[in-house]
């Protein structure tokens, strides 16, 4: 069924794209049907709707949002609530979050970028505290970057007013009169941003402690990191994470009024300008959260690759898992028994696994093209985690935001070919793998390290498409054509017998591999370049087709150390889309 036919969506809009889905519902992307630009909607998911307390809280998100004015805050267009469901409806912004930024940057931010950084989420968390809203969950994940460098808070799905307690919040940015449940104040919040500050200008959180309790002790009671930023900008790191709050500076607009002091000082009266201008070459680097296409943007169309969010999982085991091996079948030719490109990894993330909402990746897949003639370029991009991450890690209790997954993307030139062209494809991937860490009833996380072995670990692994050699390729990796049509733009083609696979030439670029104790997890990183001559037109006919090393393009197998099970079983789960060219007539 069409989820724009379901009695739980909001009539009179057409649904373009989900940007990111969990245990609370899913954002879509989507215009009215009357005309006018997009918006991103978020609905309550429908297993909630009978659940008093979950239409409660989300009715306050709404209510909290309706509260802040500011354009470095997503603004909230609507609240409705009716038979049909509930749906928050907001500006859509064509931005990235800060988390993505800082994962695919090598190295730190400039000084001048990560002072922007802090400014602009200063000036949306001022808004928010006018009117008596503290935010309590500002991390990275919370705020987008636009290509121009400012940047947008999102997500108040556990904010308060001003005096309210509780726990909630993201363990690595936690003020600690959180950790404590005392009440929450706009000093709170700027802590958190001074915590991320340090991330930004440094690279590395303040506090990385690899459980709860040291977490909680190093926010607590331990010294304030200042060696890890330039001595002149000490003082505002060390008045924004003093312990007390009342020894922290309270105002957002005065924290801002110090920066610019320090900054101008520090870097000169142009700093501002060279910080949006670096912060801002960075972002446009990377996949923006709302496709450029639903914007207007004429070389683009969108890509529907989205990232998961909320806490879920099932099965039971006392630890959990250890090294991961990997049956990327489509590595072309690259042997997948050796170095990192053996495992599954993934990307730095908050200690304790934030839910991620509207500022999740969605990869957009474009176009360039030349005219008539050989030439262009063609992208695109894939994303594979799982629903049930749980079921497969063999953790009860693991939540569905810290799922092992991977990130494909994909530029293939020339976009425009013939038969005798040779056609390049490469390949970027950035993967995460969740290594021997428990997770207790309550979702926290224990880690007990790299080289943690059984009783304490339990392995598993899992690979997309086929084994080159159960395509008939050997040792050769496959290139699959799919030809369009049948096969349709914006699909990931699932059957193997509609493609035309040819073998193919394959060499590693770039490979990087590190373990975060912080996160428990292996990060690794691959770029590999597929070459091939394309054949004349008896064997690969003029049109055009999706081009990917991956056939089918499905998560075809799961394993786990007590043996083989299903896909379906783990939610197994891949999106997006690929890149497309054009085989020419001679």
């Amino acid at each position: 069924m069409n989820r724009n036919d379901t009695p739980t969506r909001l009539p009179g809009f057409i649904e373009l794209a989900e940007l990111g889905s969990g245990a609370q519902g899913e954002v879509v992307l989507a215009r009215h049907e009357s005309g006018g630009g997009p918006v991103a909607i978020k609905y309550l998911a429908s297993e909630l709707l009978g659940d008093t307390r979950a239409r409660e809280t989300f009715r306050a998100e709404a209510q909290m949002l309706k509260r802040v004015s500011s354009p470095h805050v997503a603004r909230l267009l609507d609240y409705l609530e009716s038979p049909w469901g509930a749906a928050i409806i907001l500006e859509a912004v064509a931005g990235r979050s800060l988390r993505k930024v800082l994962d695919e940057h090598d190295g730190p931010l400039a000084p001048e970028a990560a002072l922007v950084t802090l400014k602009g989420s200063l000036l949306g968390l001022a808004a928010a505290h006018a009117v008596g809203v503290v935010h309590r969950d500002y991390k990275p994940a919370n705020v987008l970057v636009l290509d121009n460098g400012q940047s947008k808070l999102i997500d108040f799905g556990v904010s308060v007013l001003t005096g309210q307690g509780g726990h909630a919040g993201t363990p690595a940015y936690m003020a600690p009169e959180q950790w404590t449940g005392e009440p929450a104040t706009p000093a709170t919040d700027l802590y958190a941003a001074t915590c991320v500050f340090i991330e930004c200008i440094s690279g590395e959180k303040p506090f990385r402690g690899t459980t709860l309790e040291i977490l909680k002790a190093e926010h607590t009671s331990a010294p304030t990191p200042l060696d890890l930023v330039p001595e002149s900008l000490r003082p505002l790191v060390e008045r924004g994470m003093a312990k007390n709050p009342a020894d922290r500076i309270w105002d957002a607009h005065q924290f801002v009024n110090e920066l610019e002091a320090i900054a101008t000082q520090t870097y000169g009266a142009d700093w501002e300008r060279r910080g949006l201008l670096a912060l801002g070459a960075i972002a446009a680097t990377i996949a923006t959260t709302i496709p450029l296409a639903a914007l207007g943007g004429a070389l683009l169309t969108p890509g529907v690759t989205t990232t998961t969010a909320g806490t879920a999982g099932s099965s039971a085991a006392a630890y959990t898992q250890g090294p991961v091996t990997a049956d990327f079948a489509a590595k072309a030719g690259t042997s997948t028994s050796k170095g990192f490109l053996a495992k599954i990894g993934g990307t730095k993330g908050a200690v304790g696994g934030g839910a991620v909402g509207a500022g999740g990746a969605l990869i957009a897949a474009w176009l360039l093209w030349p005219g008539p003639d050989v030439g262009g370029e063609s992208q695109g991009a894939i994303h594979a985690h799982f629903t049930k991450p749980g079921v497969l890690l063999q953790q009860e209790h693991m939540p569905v935001a810290e799922s092992p997954y991977v990130d494909l993307k994909f530029s293939v030139t020339p976009a425009r070919a013939k038969a005798g062209t040779e056609l390049r494809l490469l390949e970027e991937a950035r993967t995460r793998t969740v290594n021997a860490a428990y997770y207790s009833p309550t979702g926290e996380r224990e880690c007990f390290g790299e080289k943690a072995k059984p009783p304490k670990t339990h392995t598993y692994g899992w690979g997309i498409g086929l084994r080159s050699k159960q395509l008939g390729l050997g040792d050769n990796g496959p290139l699959a054509f799919y030809r369009i049509p049948p096969t349709k733009r914006n699909e990931l083609p699932k059957k193997t017998g509609d493609a035309i696979i040819l073998p193919a030439n394959s060499e590693i670029l770039k490979e990087d591999s590190w373990f975060s104790s912080a996160e428990c997890t292996t990060t690794n990183r691959w770029t590999i370049a597929v070459d091939l001559v394309l054949p004349d037109k008896e064997v690969l006919p003029p049109g055009q087709y999706l081009v990917t090393p991956y056939v089918p393009v499905t998560i075809s197998r799961t394993r786990r150390d007590d043996g083989p099970i299903s896909p379906e079983a783990v939610g197994a789960t891949i999106e997006g889309r690929l890149p497309m060219i054009e085989v020419l007539d001679d």
